[in-house]
């Protein structure tokens, strides 16, 4: 029996530990939004990223279907790097390549749908405030929640600028002509 506590003990310093750092996992805020409606919707970007000491280039597909927009990250050569799912309150991670498991994929959706995104920034979140600047570089988007600055957006005429304040890394969106046939 003392052998059995033992062992049950053990397993449960094991589990406590790995659901107490799920738990703490940052959540983006700003991201679930009751004003999410059924749309049908595509665009392809070229993205640049700038994460701590790594930078990265892929191809990124939206495509919403109804409720569900799926994104789907290429490489340049074609390798599959991450696919996800949002449904207007959270995203699930479909897939990843294990270089991209630390890349916090809520707060990567919540800037691609800010920055990309038509009527998500029109109509934000509850609990967030865009302010807009317009500059000689463009339009400056200033993204607040709960009256912290998260984001900045730089739309220019050849491409999207994301910085997140918050986490922090930055974007740059080219947005690629949409050659996906439409098979309906």
């Amino acid at each position: 029996m003392p052998n059995t506590w033992k062992k049950c003990a053990l397993t449960l310093l094991m589990i406590i530990p790995l659901s107490a750092c799920q738990q703490f996992l940052p959540k983006a805020q700003g991201l679930a939004t009751t004003q999410w409606t059924a749309q049908h919707y595509q665009r392809q970007d070229q993205v640049e990223v700038q994460w701590k000491e790594h930078s990265f280039s892929f191809l990124l597909y939206q495509q919403q279907t109804g409720q569900d927009l799926d994104f789907l990250a290429l490489s340049l050569t074609g390798q599959q790097l991450f696919k996800l799912h949002f449904d207007g309150q959270k995203v699930t991670v479909e897939q990843r390549i294990d270089a991209m498991r630390l890349l916090p994929f809520e707060f990567v959706v919540r800037d691609v749908l800010f920055a990309t995104y038509p009527r998500f920034i029109e109509h934000p979140p509850k609990n967030v405030q865009v302010n807009k600047l317009d500059t000689n570089n463009g339009l400056v988007q200033e993204i607040e929640i709960n009256q912290q600055k998260v984001l900045n957006i730089r739309h220019t005429t050849a491409q999207i600028e994301v910085e997140n304040v918050q986490v922090p890394y930055q974007m740059v969106f080219s947005e690629v002509a949409n050659t996906l046939e439409n098979n309906e």
